[in-house]
């Protein structure tokens, strides 16, 4: 199972918080999600929600994309 690891500051200022939760109840299976520290992304982390999978960074303009681009990544196992 991948993690999905999303920077606690970008929550603060976008709706990654919603993808998170959307990620929580519908697709435990396949995404472990986990919040850590800053990720020191410090301009973008106040434009829109991303988090890194492995050493990929995934970001969308909003949770439902998010959500859609995490999936992608973890079925096409594209994250490296």
């Amino acid at each position: 199972m991948r993690v999905a690891k999303f920077c606690e500051r970008n929550i603060q200022f976008t709706d990654a918080d919603k993808a998170i939760e959307i990620l929580r109840q519908n697709h435990k299976d396949a995404v472990d999600v986990c919040v850590t520290d800053c990720f020191r992304r410090c301009l973008k982390c106040r434009v829109q929600p991303f988090c890194r999978i492995q050493l990929t960074t995934i970001e969308a303009n909003d949770a439902e994309d998010l959500v859609k681009k995490i999936l992608q990544t973890v079925q096409s196992g594209h994250a490296k």
